[in-house]
């Protein structure tokens, strides 16, 4: 007599609760992510061979575009918020807690102080069509240079962050100008960095090849 098999059926496998995580980590990956704020200038920044590596965080980087208007940026939610309520209570611009919070996640922005108000208050799809004047430089007396205020209230704010444990190190100041940017305007930039003693900081460049010697050609 022969013998009966068995019927074999797949092995079923419920991937409910599976699907639920994957669900519930995307959800929480979309709601805590953040976007990168649109940059307000483009800059086409010369070759070197230098190879210095800048660190990820921890910057404060002044840009200077093709026309030799001044923008500025830095890293730091908590100092950007301790530096914009400094500069508007020191220097009367009126702005609210809402359009400080709007400049705690702004990006870079070069607009004279009296026009940063109307700067944040312009919604975000349009703030890249916003005239763009370039942060003022005074050349002759550096406490009317609104780029040296700027850059030295920043520093005090990350510095006091420091202090709090909100920032591991204090700012790292960057140079990031462009290929044909008028050399006058990246002298200025420089001239206001040491009028307010910062004396050590860095010039961005694009990576390039390094020159092969005459002796080492095949």
């Amino acid at each position: 007599m022969p013998k009966h098999k068995p019927k074999r059926s797949a092995p079923t496998i419920d991937m409910t609760a599976m699907c639920d995580v994957a669900f519930l980590l995307l959800t929480f990956f979309m709601l805590t992510a953040k976007a990168k704020p649109q940059e307000m200038v483009v800059v086409d920044t010369p070759t070197s061979i230098s190879q210095t590596k800048l660190p990820d965080a921890g910057t404060l980087t002044i840009l200077v575009d093709r026309e030799g208007k001044v923008f500025l940026d830095m890293a730091g939610q908590h100092t950007r918020m301790d530096l914009i309520n400094t500069m508007n209570s020191t220097y009367q611009m009126g702005l609210t807690e809402k359009e400080m919070a709007i400049f705690s996640n702004v990006g870079s922005f070069g607009v004279p102080r009296n026009r940063l108000k109307q700067f944040l208050d312009t919604p975000v799809s349009e703030r890249t069509k916003f005239p763009s004047l370039g942060i003022p430089i005074d050349s002759v007396d550096v406490n009317k240079s609104e780029l040296a205020n700027w850059i030295h209230n920043a520093r005090l704010s990350q510095f006091r962050m420091k202090q709090e444990g909100k920032v591991k190190d204090e700012y790292v100041i960057v140079v990031k100008a462009d290929a044909s940017t008028p050399y006058p305007a990246v002298q200025g930039v420089i001239n206001t960095l040491v009028d307010i003693n910062v004396n050590k900081f860095n010039l961005i460049t694009s990576m390039e090849g390094k020159p092969v010697a005459e002796g080492s050609k095949k």
